[in-house]
């Protein structure tokens, strides 16, 4: 369960900005209804968000946050193999001011994991981690206690929490995480943190093969997400009778195998021409009847190829729907929305409202689609905005925090949609003189 994250420095992040998914205490709506929520509960003075969304013009930086939420998993994940990888994120500095290269690129989540809440950070400048800390704070506990702290290459390391870490500073360079490299030497605490990243906390960005692959997996091998996915199949495409989906096994070799497939299994040529291949496929299709004069007499399959683009792209986001409120975890959605009827969107938000969520589960968008900006499906705490001021720095905030005037509070009551559109928001495009532009 995310808790918030911050980033400073960072591609078109000048300043600190933080994405909370703490739910404000000044905000009462959708707490409740018919089992339907839109907050979890810590306790009963803390509650999270279970949603939030992000909006603001091309080019504003709402893309940026799942970018910056993108790298910090790959950072955990994958820092102690790859060797370049604090150094491509130590170069996404804020470019426009020229301080931006000396000063180092910052994150920080904080999150909760097997019920104890993390504090996790790091600061990466000229290929190298500055520094790097991990703080956690179980449930039985009122304050947080450290689990390391990094300065440069000096690293403390808390024994009593991180057992199984001695020795493993001295394993770690200077251009890998010490959270990476202790996952990697088996020390308890890290390999726990670094499988929610893997498993529990995912990111998509369009519709793309993995996507889809990942969802015929679960389809065929989870009975109750492929029961779910069925049911909202025919209820969304009510022509789309069954979905079925097998996988077949090509061998190959390198003389008819696809040049890109060589290189992704790392065959080079000529040597290897003659080695066999297994490629694997999958192949997605649904049913439909077949009509004669009005009554069914039959049915066909039809590849999933033939179908809209829009019950492909649904179908894709099924699997990792339901797997992540299935399991709990955060999902994270770049462009959402997109080939999606608006109607669809709501219904897909309002899964993780749902009943179904019973572990905390979260999605976080970026959308254009202000049809989502209703006060019956978003708090104002829920909705935040990008912005890029003239100098090209982007801002971070949410509706609640927001002044009319710099001075009044945006109402509950308000037409978000409406007020949005006009600009009394911020964080819309500004075109200039089109009128002019089309004259000359």
């Amino acid at each position: 369960m995310l808790l918030d994250f911050t980033i400073k420095n960072f591609m078109s992040y000048r300043d600190e900005v933080s994405l909370s998914m703490m739910a404000s205490t000044t905000v009462k709506e959708c707490e409740s209804k018919e089992g339907y929520s839109n907050l979890s509960y810590l306790n009963d003075a803390k509650r999270v968000l279970r949603s939030a969304a992000i909006y603001g013009a091309n080019g504003s930086g709402k893309s940026t946050i799942v970018a910056a939420l993108d790298i910090f998993k790959s950072m955990v994940l994958r820092s102690f193999v790859d060797e370049h990888i604090v150094k491509n994120l130590s170069g996404l500095y804020y470019r426009f001011d020229r301080q931006g290269k000396d000063e180092p690129v910052a994150m920080q989540m904080i999150f909760m994991c097997e019920k104890v809440r993390y504090r996790y950070g790091f600061e990466v400048l000229a290929g190298k981690v500055q520094t790097e800390w991990l703080f956690q704070l179980p449930s039985d506990a009122v304050k947080e206690s450290y689990c390391f702290k990094r300065e440069g290459t000096a690293i403390k390391v808390n024994g009593k929490v991180m057992k199984g870490a001695r020795g493993v500073d001295s394993k770690t360079r200077t251009n890998a995480l010490f959270l990476s490299t202790a996952a990697q030497f088996n020390v308890e605490v890290a390999m726990v943190l670094k499988e929610w990243f893997r498993k529990r906390f995912n990111i998509l960005s369009g519709l793309d093969n993995n996507t889809l692959a990942f969802t015929a997996k679960s389809f065929m091998y989870n009975p109750t997400i492929h029961e779910q996915i069925l049911k909202m199949i025919g209820i969304v495409d009510s022509c789309i009778k069954d979905v079925s989906v097998k996988e077949n096994v090509k061998e190959l070799n390198g003389q008819n195998a696809p040049l890109e497939i060589l290189n992704r299994l790392g065959i080079s040529l000529p040597s290897d021409l003659n080695k066999k291949i297994e490629q694997h496929e999958l192949e997605i299709s649904a049913t439909h009847d077949v009509y004669e004069e009005g009554e069914v007499v039959g049915s066909d399959s039809l590849n999933f190829n033939m179908e809209s683009l829009g019950t492909t792209k649904l179908f894709a986001l099924l699997g990792p729907f339901f797997d992540t409120i299935q399991n709990g975890g955060v999902l994270v959605i770049d462009e959402f929305g997109a080939s999606l009827h608006t109607q669809l969107s709501m219904e897909l938000l309002k899964l993780f409202y749902s009943p179904l969520n019973k572990d905390g589960a979260q999605l976080i968008i970026s959308t254009h689609d202000t049809n989502l900006l209703r006060k019956d499906l978003l708090r104002r705490d829920q909705i935040w905005f990008a912005e890029k001021s003239v100098e090209g720095a982007s801002d971070l905030y949410s509706l609640v925090e927001y002044k009319i005037n710099q001075a009044n509070s945006v109402r509950n009551d308000a037409s978000f949609s409406k007020n949005y559109l006009l600009g009394r928001y911020g964080a819309i495009p500004y075109f200039g003189n089109i009128e002019k532009f089309i004259h000359e």
